[in-house]
């Protein structure tokens, strides 16, 4: 990969800020093999971070009192020295679930299970209390007043015996714009101690300067901001977010003392999103979201992977799958002479082709094999969908007084239409490519300590397939 970004050295200042990715979605971890080609890619884009937080690592958070097994330390300790070598800090992330807060030999059990990152030389570690009960265990309730002193007492303990290094803590509320006894406990932590944030919600479409800074007012504290993108677990699973990150400028990291991206399960598709950070970082207030996201793709995989991405550009920050294909349905709902008919169904059809060849191109000549499994799913859904399309277009054209000889016969309508129509629910997959028929995104927030289903969360009627078939079948009843 080329270094084709500057160093952000004029966003991070005198004070080094972070600014990377964070591995800590739910689901099946990276292999040290991808996390190697993350950490290049990173020093290759300006960027110096990479969180270590997978959630099914069981040594990580469900396991978390258990040392891990020397090989995994042995792997561990060259990503951090092939992260030193390109200026990345790897960083360790624990998350201590169930963990009795009171409890000294619990204690004593977090900072051996930290030792050996200590030992490796690490300048940053990190506390996770995200996802966790969010009360206290019978065990502390007559120790802490609530949760919130419970993790201000161990944050504090282990960034006492850490020091110098640098803590960083998630605690249980960290989304919103909300105080409570539990942040008013958090924000009583030593001053220096940096918070994680999602923004106001745990996925967000625009998360602001203003925002971050009226939210690290609140809280006393510096800000990192773990962004829910491209991550798609959860409910996410049906969308690949490969699109542009948008909703984000310099004055996102400016106010922050750091950003991370939180990433796929798919690593090397994750990529893409990271390109675009550092290019906010290396270009700030020149960023150009949209360019940024066609320029990253073209790096990684060329022009086709750049048209297959447009086809995904469906997220809760940039939602617009499709554009081209929704610009000439949209031209074709408005058509109303056969001239007109014609001339837009043929801009369909090319537009069709255009991406057959760019999927046939993906599939023959990709070289990052890796990033072509990970991508197999919604290649797979959009040849389903380009095929369903372009049945429905060419049902269009047998219907044409042209084609018909001003008559459509019972069986031939009959025909076309099964024929579509079987074509369609073949393209019913579980993946979406070309909009949503239905989804539902991780759009969260924290309220009054409890959570809130935010109205964006539910994304239904979205599919460019069906509105395209929906067109079809009004063209063709308006033919005879």
């Amino acid at each position: 990969m080329g270094t084709r970004r500057g160093s952000g050295a004029n966003l991070m200042g005198d004070q080094e800020k972070l600014f990377g990715y964070g591995e800590g979605f739910y689901g099946p971890p990276h292999q040290w093999e991808d996390r190697e080609y993350l950490v290049d890619f990173l020093a290759a884009h300006g960027l110096n971070t990479y969180v270590y937080a997978p959630k099914n690592d069981p040594y990580h958070r469900d396991r978390w009192r258990d040392p891990y097994p020397v090989e995994e330390l042995t792997q561990f300790e060259s990503l951090v020295e092939r992260g030193n070598q390109s200026g990345v800090n790897v960083i360790y992330a624990i998350a201590p679930l169930g963990m009795t807060l009171s409890s000294s030999e619990e204690m004593s059990k977090l900072k051996e299970k930290l030792s050996p990152f200590v030992a490796m030389g690490a300048r940053y570690l990190t506390l996770l209390f995200d996802d966790v009960p969010e009360h206290l265990a019978p065990e502390d309730s007559g120790k802490f007043a609530n949760l919130g002193e419970g993790h201000r007492h161990v944050a504090e303990e282990v960034a006492e015996w850490a020091s110098p290094i640098q803590l960083a803590v998630c605690p249980v509320e960290y989304t919103g714009m909300h105080m409570s006894p539990y942040l008013d406990e958090i924000s009583r932590l030593p001053d220096e101690i940096a918070l994680a944030w999602t923004g106001r919600g745990v996925v967000c479409a625009e998360l602001s300067g203003e925002d971050i800074a009226d939210r690290s007012a609140s809280l006393g504290h510096p800000l990192i901001v773990w962004d829910n993108f491209p991550v798609n677990d959860a409910t996410m699973g049906a969308w690949l977010h490969i699109g542009p990150w948008a909703g984000r400028d310099h004055k996102t990291l400016n106010a922050s003392a750091g950003l991370f991206l939180n990433g796929m399960s798919r690593p090397r598709a994750s990529a893409i999103a990271l390109g675009q950070l550092g290019d906010l970082v290396a270009s700030g207030a020149d960023f150009d979201p949209i360019e940024s996201w066609k320029q990253t793709c073209r790096e990684i995989g060329g022009e086709a992977l750049a048209v297959f991405a447009e086809q995904c550009a469906d997220s809760i920050c940039f939602a617009q799958p499709a554009p081209e294909l929704a610009r000439l349905i949209g031209e074709a709902e408005a058509a109303e002479s056969a001239e007109a008919n014609a001339s837009i169904r043929g801009a369909i059809q090319v537009e069709l082709t255009r991406q057959f060849e760019a999927l046939g191109e993906i599939r023959e000549s990709l070289e990052d094999q890796r990033l072509l499994k990970e991508m197999e799913p919604w290649l797979d859904q959009m040849g389903m969908n380009l095929t369903a399309m372009t049945a429905a277009v060419n049902g269009w054209a047998e219907c044409e007084p042209e084609r018909s000889g001003g008559r459509f016969e019972m069986e031939q309508a009959l025909g076309v239409m099964a024929g579509v129509m079987a074509l369609s629910r073949a393209a019913t997959g579980d993946k979406n490519v070309h909009g949503a028929r239905f989804g539902v995104r991780a759009s969260l927030e924290t309220v009054d300590g409890g959570w809130r289903i935010l109205p964006n969360a539910l994304v239904t009627g979205e599919s460019q397939v069906d509105r395209l078939v929906k067109l079809v079948f009004t063209k063709m009843s308006e033919s005879r």
